[in-house]
């Protein structure tokens, strides 16, 4: 859309009603009044309503009008040129705006994010890192992806120190992404923190490139390969499991919950510790545990075996299975995130002691168990698609993941439970 001049209020409204007619199978704006919300006056706030998908969200302007001295049709008021005009501005204003995100591929956009985005970026030159990188850590708390918003966060916190943000993505090219790394690397960053670091900033980079606020053309990452470092699984072998899962404490150690929670992580076939710990009563189902992954969205059914139920009886339950936090502690998600970081590395501390009182060679951590399931599952001759379909995972290629839905719970319970007899034996014992 053009810029136009408003000479007179015909000639505004031949504007207005070009731009209110356009196809509805694409994001459109147009002048209109909220009849929602009347004030005490009886006028109705005039907002530039935007239409997407069939659904729409408006945005407020410093107007107010009736059905008297406002056309509906047009968008625009009867006898007020001067109000016209500053609403065409803004109409213009946010067309613009529209266009940039159009040329990126608008549909994948709900009309919300197409609201805010709207209402956040001032045009594609005018944006910057900074400010698009911290809409993105709102856009993901405001749809409840704190763990994302939480790694968004910590990175943007990390660059702000070592390189200008307050410039347009087009400014930050290839040789400042190999500056950038340099300083991660001198500041003592590790191959695999600076992998997590480039990872997240390459899905800014994506975001505003899809978005309309970056040229097609311009990629940074086009040829820069992220760097990883391949890490070798701490796990515990079976006999170290197995004197794990002997160990004599009473119920007055210190260290006697996180000997269970560590025993429930096992059991449970390598449950995630964010998972367990906000594991509710609704999730038993009769003589079976079932929820779905926070990471994944997986639904996951699993056995209540006596050893599993026995360990849950010795936590005392509130809204939470093991009772580990107040519903006052997670009213709010953001505070709740540090919360639940601070519980982890309290009870990862908790276990490396554990750790110690067995004589493991490898540190205890709560990924650990997952990985000691599988490798235990493993030695005891367990096939890996099996194995892989206990995790949640899809072994091999996606064809494979599809053969792994033959496998029914029962085969699974059984193998979960030959699992948990083999390390319920004394050390000196045979699988």
């Amino acid at each position: 859309m053009t810029v136009f001049r408003v000479v007179h209020a015909n000639k505004t409204q031949m504007i207005f009603a070009r731009s209110c007619h356009k196809p509805t199978s694409m994001a459109t704006l147009k002048i209109a009044l909220d009849m929602r919300r009347t004030r005490i006056d009886g006028t109705y706030p005039v907002v530039i309503r935007i239409t997407h998908k069939s659904r729409t969200r408006d945005i407020h302007t410093r107007h107010h009008a009736n059905l008297k001295n406002f056309s509906t049709a047009t968008g625009t008021f009867r006898k007020n040129d001067e109000a016209n005009l500053e609403l065409l501005k803004l109409l213009e204003q946010y067309s613009s705006r529209l266009k940039d995100l159009r040329e990126s591929g608008i549909d994948r956009l709900t009309v919300q994010r197409i609201k805010e985005l709207l209402l956040s970026t001032p045009s594609k030159e005018e944006v910057t890192i900074l400010s698009f990188w911290e809409v993105e850590i709102k856009h993901l708390r405001s749809t409840k992806r704190h763990g994302s918003a939480t790694i968004y966060h910590n990175t943007l916190a990390v660059f702000k120190q070592l390189t200008n943000l307050e410039t347009s993505f087009q400014r930050f090219g290839y040789n400042e992404l190999l500056k950038l790394e340099r300083k991660l690397f001198a500041d003592g960053r590790k191959i695999n923190t600076v992998g997590v670091y480039m990872r997240t900033f390459r899905a800014i980079c994506n975001k505003a490139i899809h978005q309309g606020l970056a040229p097609q053309d311009w990629y940074p990452f086009k040829n820069y390969k992220i760097r990883k470092e391949k890490t070798t699984p701490r796990v515990l072998s079976l006999e170290e499991m197995r004197s794990f899962f002997n160990l004599n404490l009473s119920e007055e150690d210190t260290l006697f919950p996180y000997w269970c929670m560590g025993q429930l992580m096992f059991l449970l076939r390598g449950i995630n510790l964010n998972d367990l710990l906000l594991l509710e009563p609704k999730n038993i189902r009769g003589n079976r545990l079932i929820y779905n992954r926070g990471k994944t969205g997986k639904t996951y059914s699993i056995q209540i075996l006596p050893e599993i139920r026995a360990l849950l009886n010795r936590f005392h339950a509130n809204h939470l299975l093991l009772g580990q936090f107040s519903k006052s502690q997670m009213k709010d998600p953001v505070k709740f995130t540090h919360v639940m970081g601070q519980r982890r590395k309290q009870i990862n501390k908790r276990l490396k002691d554990l750790g110690e009182r067995v004589g493991t060679e490898e540190p205890i951590t709560t990924y650990v168990f997952r990985y000691s399931y599988a490798n235990i599952a493993k030695q005891m001759g367990f096939p890996k698609d099996l194995i892989a379909e206990a995790l949640g995972h899809e072994y091999g290629n996606s064809v494979t993941g599809i053969y792994l839905e033959m496998f029914d719970q029962e085969t699974l319970d059984q193998m979960n439970q030959q699992i948990s007899e083999s390390v319920h034996q004394p050390k000196t014992g045979t699988p």
